[in-house]
C-alpha cells in the first residue's frame, strides 16, 4: 500500500479569524452521547453434538466472529452549511465544510502528510507538460481500480465533466482557481487516459497545482441534473445522494451528528469504517465530551486553548500534541502615513522589538517568524534564506540600538537626548525627537482585546514600549476584532485607510503552492492594505509565478522573502503552534504533528487507527 496521502481542499488565502473552510438513530433530545454502535450479531460458536462411529472422526472448522467496525468519533464546533460539494467549493468555503466534505472527493494528485509533496491519487504517475505542433498539453494516465461509492468506475469522463461544468456555468471560488483560463480544454482519450490542453506553457502554479488538485465530480450522478441551470441554481441542489470518490462517503446529516462511512471503492488507505462528526456549541462542551469518552478528538482550526490543553494533559487517557500552524502573526504598517512610510522607522522598530520574548509569551507555544514559509514546510522552506532574513535584525542589544540610530539619523531623525544604553544593557529612552525638524504626532497600534486573544494587547504594549525608547508617543488601542479589520482594510470614500499600525494574522492556505505573495504585497494585490510597492518585489513575483520547475520557483520565492524582510511592509512576529488532544487509549495517528497538526489533515481520517 502506498504512503497515505492528504488531499487538499481550497488553496485560497484566508485572513486569520475572518471569512475570506447507514443512518444511525440519535437518542432522546438529540443527545449525541446516546448514540450506540452495535456490531452484527456474532455467529454462534455452539456445535451440535452427534453420535459418531467410534472408529471415525471429523475435524470441525473453528468459527470466527466479525470484527467490530472501527468508528472514529470527532468533535466539531459547527456542521456543514451545505451537502452540495459544488456549492462548498464554489461559494461556501467554510472550514467546517472542508473538514466534512473534503474527504469525499478524489483528485488527480494529493499531498503526502509529512512533506506536502504531491503524489498521484487518481493519476498513476507524475507527468510534465509537453509541446508539439498543436500546443502545450499533459497526458495523464488514470488508475483503473478506483470507483464511486455507488460502485461505478471513476473515469476520465468524470474529470472532463467536472471541467466542462465549471466552464459552462462560470463557477467561481476554488473552481475557477482549479481550472484557470490558460486551460483550453480537457479530453478523455480513453476511459483511463486524460488529456489537458493549455493555451501556453503552464507554470508550476497552473500544473499540477490547478487541475491536478481539483476535486472530481460524478458525471453519472450530476449530468442529468444540470439542464437549464446557472451556478446559483446548481448550488441550491441537494447533494445528499452524491456518490463519493474519496475515502469517505457522507451518509447522514443531523443538527448534532454527521456520519460518514468508508468508501469501499477508494482502497488507497486504511480508513475508519465509520467517522462520526459530533457537533458541539463550544470548545468547553467538546472538551468535556472528550474527557467523558464520547469522542476521540476535537477538530478545530485554532486548536485548544492553553487552559484546555493543560486540563487534558493531566488525563492519562489523553495525548496532547503541539504542531506549527500554517500562518503568521504580524504588525502591519500604513505606508501612506509618516513615519510608517520611512523604511528606517520600520527597521529601527524591528531592531528594538525582541520577538523571541514575544514568542515566548504565547502560552500554547510559538516560534519567531523570519519568513512567511514555515520551517515545517519541507518543500519550500530554506534554512539559508530564513537565516539571512534573521541576521538583518539580530545581535546584542547594543549593536541593534546602534544600527537603529544610524538608520534613523540618515533619515533625518534628531533628538535633544538620544537613546542610550548602559553598561548592563538597559536602554534609556530618547527625548525631544524631531523628524526633519518636526515633532511626530502620537502613534496608535490597533489590536483585538483580551476576549479575542489575551496575548495581543501584551504584544502591542511591548511594541509601544520599543517605540517609546526611540522617543515616540505610541499608544496601543484595544478594540474588537471586527473593528481592527475594518479600520485596517476598509478605505473611506477618499480611498484612505485610517490606521498607523495594527496586529493581526494570516492563515496561509495551501502549503504545497504558496500563493499569498501577490494578494498581500503586489501593487494590484486584493488585500494589499499597507500601500506597499516595490519594483524588486514585483520582478521576483513575476519570476515566481512564471516558474515551471520547483527549483526556479524556490529561488524566486526566497528573493521575494528577502525583499519583504528588508522593506518591512509587515514586521513578522511569530508562527504560533496549534495544540490538539486525542484519546490515546482509543486512537493513534501515523502523523500526530506536522504543519497544521491533525486538523490540517481534515482530522487525520487517512492515518488514524485504533490504539493498540
Amino acid at each position: 500500500m502506498r504512503e497515505q496521502t492528504l488531499r487538499t481542499i481550497g488553496a485560497t488565502v484566508v485572513l486569520f479569524g475572518i471569512a475570506i473552510a447507514a443512518v444511525l438513530q440519535v437518542g432522546p433530545g438529540g443527545d449525541p452521547s446516546a448514540i450506540a454502535l452495535v456490531a452484527d450479531p456474532e455467529p454462534s460458536t455452539a456445535v451440535a453434538e452427534e453420535t459418531a462411529p467410534s472408529d471415525t472422526s471429523e475435524d470441525v472448522a473453528p468459527t470466527t466472529t466479525a470484527p467490530e467496525p472501527f468508528a472514529y468519533r470527532i468533535g466539531v464546533l459547527a456542521g456543514v452549511t451545505t451537502e452540495n460539494f459544488w456549492a462548498f467549493y464554489g461559494d461556501q468555503p467554510s472550514v467546517w465544510n472542508s473538514y466534512i466534505l473534503g474527504p469525499t472527493k478524489v483528485a488527480l494528485y494529493s499531498l503526502a502528510p509529512g512533506t506536502g509533496i504531491l503524489e498521484p491519487e487518481l493519476a498513476t504517475e507524475t507527468v510534465t507538460p509537453s509541446f508539439d505542433s498543436e500546443g502545450w498539453r499533459v497526458r495523464v494516465p488514470l488508475r483503473e481500480d478506483l470507483s464511486w461509492s455507488d460502485g461505478s468506475p471513476i473515469t476520465a469522463d468524470d474529470v472532463v465533466f467536472t471541467f466542462e461544468t465549471v466552464r459552462s456555468l462560470g463557477l467561481g471560488g476554488s473552481w475557477s482557481e482549479a481550472f484557470p483560463t490558460v486551460i483550453e480544454s480537457v479530453h478523455a482519450d480513453s476511459d483511463y487516459e486524460l488529456r489537458i490542453e493549455f493555451s501556453e506553457r503552464p507554470t508550476l502554479g497552473i500544473w499540477p497545482h490547478g487541475p491536478g488538485l481539483a476535486p472530481v465530480m460524478s458525471s453519472g450522478f450530476w449530468s442529468g441534473k444540470l439542464s437549464g441551470l446557472d451556478a446559483a441554481a446548481l448550488y441550491e441542489l441537494s447533494g445528499a445522494d452524491d456518490p463519493a470518490s474519496g475515502p469517505l462517503n457522507l451518509q447522514s446529516v443531523e443538527d448534532n451528528l454527521l456520519i460518514s462511512n468508508a468508501n469501499p471503492g477508494y482502497g488507497l488507505t486504511s480508513t475508519p469504517d465509520i467517522v462520526e462528526y459530533h457537533v458541539f456549541s463550544s470548545e468547553e462542551e467538546a472538551v468535556t465530551a472528550l474527557e467523558q469518552d464520547q469522542i476521540d478528538y476535537v477538530l478545530s482550526p485554532k486548536g485548544l486553548t492553553a487552559a484546555h490543553a493543560e486540563r487534558l494533559g493531566a488525563d492519562t487517557a489523553m495525548e496532547v500534541t503541539n504542531s506549527p500552524a500554517n500562518g503568521v502573526r504580524y504588525l502591519g504598517f500604513n505606508l501612506n502615513r509618516a513615519p510608517m512610510s520611512d523604511q528606517a522607522f520600520r527597521a529601527a522598530l524591528a531592531l528594538l522589538v525582541d520577538r523571541n520574548d514575544i514568542a515566548n509569551e504565547i502560552p500554547t507555544g510559538a516560534t519567531v517568524a523570519n519568513s512567511f514559509v514555515s520551517s515545517a514546510n519541507v518543500k519550500w522552506f530554506s534554512p539559508d534564506g530564513a537565516s539571512a532574513n534573521e541576521v538583518l535584525f539580530s545581535g546584542d542589544v547594543a549593536s541593534r540600538l546602534s544600527r537603529a540610530l544610524i538608520g534613523l539619523r540618515a533619515a533625518g531623525y534628531t533628538w535633544e537626548v538620544e537613546p542610550q544604553i548602559s553598561a548592563d544593557g538597559v536602554i534609556s529612552a530618547g527625548s525631544g525627537l524631531l523628524i526633519d525638524g518636526v515633532a511626530p504626532a502620537p502613534l496608535t497600534i490597533l489590536t483585538p482585546g483580551d476576549e479575542y486573544d489575551p496575548s495581543r494587547p501584551i504584544h502591542a504594549a511591548t511594541i509601544a514600549e520599543a517605540l517609546g525608547l526611540l522617543g515616540f508617543d505610541a499608544r496601543p488601542v484595544e478594540t474588537d476584532f471586527d473593528t481592527v479589520v475594518d479600520l485596517a482594510f476598509t478605505a473611506d470614500e477618499d480611498g484612505l485607510l485610517h490606521y498607523d499600525m495594527y496586529l493581526l494574522g494570516w492563515t496561509l492556505g495551501n502549503p504545497t503552492w504558496p500563493g499569498y505573495y501577490r494578494p498581500l504585497f503586489s501593487t494590484t494585490g486584493a488585500v494589499n492594505n499597507t500601500g506597499y510597492s516595490s519594483q524588486a518585489f514585483e520582478q521576483a513575483l513575476a519570476a515566481y509565478e512564471s516558474a515551471s520547475t520547483v527549483e526556479d520557483a524556490s529561488v524566486a520565492l526566497w528573493a521575494m522573502e528577502s525583499v519583504l524582510a528588508a522593506d518591512l511592509p509587515y514586521l513578522l512576529l511569530y508562527t504560533s503552534e496549534i495544540t490538539e488532544a486525542f484519546r490515546s487509549d482509543r486512537v493513534s495517528f501515523g502523523h500526530a504533528d506536522g504543519l497544521g497538526g491533525i486538523q490540517a489533515r481534515l482530522g487525520g481520517v487517512l492515518d488514524v487507527s485504533p490504539a493498540d
